[in-house]
């Protein structure tokens, strides 16, 4: 009966699922009004679908973020709230689950405490979901802030828009937001939500035990690239303390708001949008139905305002430079990158043409140089597959610890090499994302259903212990691990995460990451016209 019991509740986490209805009530008061959440029986209290902004529907669709009033009575926070406005992922896709309601009314956050008035505040850890900033949600049932919880901090996970909603900018746009706050701006809407909901940390987080001045932001592939996007905005200062980036940063040319350059300008893509859509106002556009929208994203041929662009506001430069001239957001960092990142990501190469074609898109007239450094003729699928990895996660990473550490600032970089036995029997390596149920302390969450290996919940246990330390005092420790080294840029030190946690130093994957730095300075002088 037990065990159908435990079997009973995974399905539930799996599901996505709350398994705090068999809680007890728990009341805050929070700076709009009363919140009545659930407390568990291990003494986590849990709040679901708090609004952290006005629902950004009807004018409000592509405006910033607005404070919720204040209500009257008790609301009740027991439940997830819709994800944002979004397409499904692709029918075969790892990161498929089973469909939950969408609405552009999801601007919403969920907190884990069990300090609930406590006398001191905890540390607070909040957690920025991925998706390519097109999909996801803070809800998803491995980002479950139970574990965490329980190890002491508060844990905070957020919605923001996303996709069109998210990131389109364009003239008429810009000029609305130029007459109503002087901002001149358009298209950064998502990261305009992350910085409101950080905002909400700072004014509420102490009434659910969490200390304002020890804020803890982390979050992995687009949440990792939003990570990198709070610690370069100024309109994100002082509201976070420390950063963790798993797999994601942004250090090559970004969209700038109206100028094409080697990228497309947001304004002109939007332009193109719109077109595509069969408009020619912002009226217009606001009218459309969501699906008709999302429709439409579907079939743009090009979807580059998925991404924040260079506007003046949110982001005064690319945020390479803004790194480089050392105006970025001063904060400890934990940073680091997968083994096998692309194996869930790129479909296998039908055949070697079709590995050098790939090849040929990243590099171009330097494609011999990545054919010798990757030993192409000897492996083509491990030569496309390390490319890949090493141009979207191993590069930029390295980058941002580079030019942190470059600072004098403390960063901490990690290799994260554990093979999950599932899915697959773990044909896909240490995959892109493969370290999340590890970080939450949530191994047992499984794809296959299958019970956790005790190895499994080892890493997790040591592994989040790595995060927790690293949000309670600014240095990662574990018990089950081993002393983690500050990176700088001339020892190269870093943590590899694996079955055990080893420290080294040198670097790793030196020759990959310095060629496709190499291509990354062709791009840059491209986009500059040099």
């Amino acid at each position: 009966m037990i065990n159908r019991l435990k079997q009973f509740l995974l399905v539930l986490m799996v599901a996505g699922l709350s398994v705090a209805a068999f809680g007890t009530p728990v009341q805050v008061t929070s700076q709009q009004g009363k919140l009545l959440g659930e407390t568990l029986s291990n003494g986590v209290a849990v709040f679901k679908g708090i609004p952290y902004a006005m629902p950004p529907v009807g004018v409000r669709r592509w405006q910033a973020p607005q404070t919720v009033p204040a209500w009257s009575g008790v609301r009740l926070a027991n439940r997830f709230s819709p994800a944002c406005a979004q397409l499904p992922y692709p029918e075969g896709s790892m990161f498929t689950r089973p469909s939950e309601p969408t609405s552009e009314d999801c601007l919403y956050l969920n907190v884990w405490s069990s300090n609930v008035g406590g006398e001191k505040p905890q540390a607070v850890m909040v957690w920025i979901h991925g998706g390519a900033l097109t999909r996801g949600s803070g809800s998803t049932s491995i980002y479950d802030g139970n574990a965490l919880a329980q190890k002491g901090v508060v844990l905070v996970t957020i919605n923001y828009r996303l996709g069109p909603f998210g990131y389109m900018a364009h003239p008429a746009l810009t000029a609305e937001a130029e007459k109503q706050s002087g901002t001149g701006s358009s298209g950064n809407y998502g990261t305009l939500d992350q910085i409101a909901a950080l905002q909400w940390v700072q004014d509420n987080i102490s009434a659910f035990g969490g200390d304002p001045d020890n804020v803890t932001i982390f979050g992995e592939s687009a949440g990792s690239w939003s990570v990198n996007h709070m610690t370069a905005s100024p309109l994100a200062a002082g509201l976070f303390h420390k950063a963790i980036g798993q797999s994601g940063a942004k250090f090559d040319p970004m969209p700038e708001l109206a100028v094409d350059r080697s990228v497309t300008s947001a304004h002109s893509v939007g332009l193109k949008f719109a077109k595509h859509l069969g408009v020619d106002s912002v009226e217009a556009l606001r009218a459309l139905d969501v699906s008709e929208i999302n429709t439409g994203f579907a079939t743009f041929a090009e979807q580059g305002f998925s991404q924040p662009n260079v506007d003046g506001y949110v982001f005064p430069d690319h945020i390479a430079n803004i790194f480089a001239q050392g105006k970025h957001n001063d904060v400890a960092l934990i940073l680091g990158s997968n083994a096998d990142e692309g194996t869930n990501l790129l479909p296998p190469p039908a055949n070697e043409q079709a590995a050098l074609g790939f090849l040929k898109s990243l590099a171009g007239d330097e494609v011999e140089k990545l054919l010798d450094v990757y030993d192409f003729a000897s492996d083509y699928r491990a030569a496309y597959y390390g490319a890949f990895r090493d141009a979207i996660f191993t590069r930029p990473m390295r980058e941002w610890a580079r030019l942190a550490s470059a600072q004098n600032r403390d960063v901490w970089l990690y290799y994260f090499t554990y093979v999950p036995p599932a899915p697959m029997g773990g044909k896909l390596g240490a995959y892109h994302a493969a370290e999340i149920r590890y970080a939450f302390d949530n191994a047992e969450v499984t794809f296959d259903g299958q019970p956790a290996t005790d190895e499994e919940l080892k890493l997790g246990d040591t592994l989040s212990d790595y995060w927790v330390s690293f949000a309670k005092t600014g240095e990662p420790v574990s018990d089950g691990g081993a002393r983690w080294p500050r990176y700088t840029d001339s020892a190269q030190r870093y943590m590899e995460l694996g079955a055990k946690a080893k420290a080294h130093k040198g670097g790793f994957l030196n020759k990959e990451v310095q060629l496709i730095d190499a291509l990354v300075k062709d791009q840059w002088a491209d986009h500059s016209g040099e």
